[in-house]
């Protein structure tokens, strides 16, 4: 069962669950659709995009891919929101496996925009990626980060959860680092180095806009592929997610953290990194 209305003219569908681990009930269609219809909204007011917001009653994946195949013809882009990790993971390599609709997770642009935050970091401390030491906290909230940092060269990357802290504090693990990325929020109250950055959840209610950041670029660029790489196989490659972060991190300003949604150089730049992460080899004599 699906609530919200779906102009094929739009192209791409905002689709969720609300399975999301912490967020809400998955029954909760009204709720669900409410945050989804936001998503919709900012993307509405500053891209090019006109999304429109579909809520999903699914209790599993079977549910949720036979609700995204019954999707009209007109969709051509799923991006896959407010839904557990695991269960958005699944769907997206079994839909692709059946050449249907790109789908692109909120798992993906919100990994995209985490290390887009931790390049423009280290780049701000001047150390190169090969030469840094990051911590990330709660890593299973973004099950792809952790290897994204490793495609995108960070050289040391530890992984640490809330049951690790009896056995090793996070204030000892988190010495001598470059940057924590903190998705559990244990790191607030840490009496860290003086100038390390810690990269806290800004995807929640403090930051509505940081998950679609990459969105917008990733539809253009999926949407021009050719045949071979447009079944929804391309953003399984951690090329574009580099490719993504990498665009991300190079147009953020100085006084910011990322990019602004509204910045009229994001769809172009975005899209024309993956296009390139997505290109053929040149032919080789």
């Amino acid at each position: 069962m699906t609530s919200g209305t779906v102009a094929t003219a739009s192209g791409l569908a905002i689709v969720g669950d609300g399975s999301a681990s912490g967020w809400m009930r998955a029954h909760e269609a009204g709720a669900v659709l409410a945050e989804l219809e936001s998503d919709a909204g900012l993307l509405r007011a500053h891209t090019a995009l006109n999304p429109q917001a579909v809520a999903v009653a699914a209790r599993d994946e079977e549910d949720l891919a036979a609700a995204i195949r019954a999707l009209p013809a007109g969709i051509s882009t799923i991006f896959l929101a407010r839904t557990e990790p695991g269960r958005a993971r699944a769907v997206q390599r079994d839909l692709a496996r059946e050449g249907c609709s790109r789908i692109i997770t909120e798992q993906d642009t919100r990994a995209i925009a985490l290390v887009a935050m931790t390049l423009v970091s280290l780049r701000r401390r001047a150390v190169a990626p090969f030469n840094a030491r990051v911590v990330v906290t709660g890593s299973p909230a973004v099950p792809v980060l952790l290897p994204l940092l490793m495609a995108c060269g960070v050289g040391d990357i530890s992984s640490w959860r809330t049951e690790d802290a009896r056995a090793f504090p996070l204030s000892v693990i988190a010495r001598d680092v470059d940057a924590v990325i903190d998705l559990a929020g244990a790191a607030a109250d840490l009496d860290l180095d003086a100038g390390v950055d810690v990269i806290s959840e800004v995807l929640a209610a403090g930051d509505p806009v940081a998950h679609l950041l990459a969105l917008p670029g990733l539809v253009r660029a999926l949407g021009t592929a050719p045949v071979s790489e447009a079944d929804g196989a391309a953003i399984e490659r951690f090329g574009v997610h580099r490719a993504t972060a990498h665009a991300l991190a190079s147009l953020t300003p100085v006084d910011r953290m990322l990019p602004d949604l509204a910045d009229p150089d994001l769809t172009t730049r975005v899209a024309r990194a993956v296009s390139e992460a997505l290109a053929p080899p040149p032919f080789a004599p």
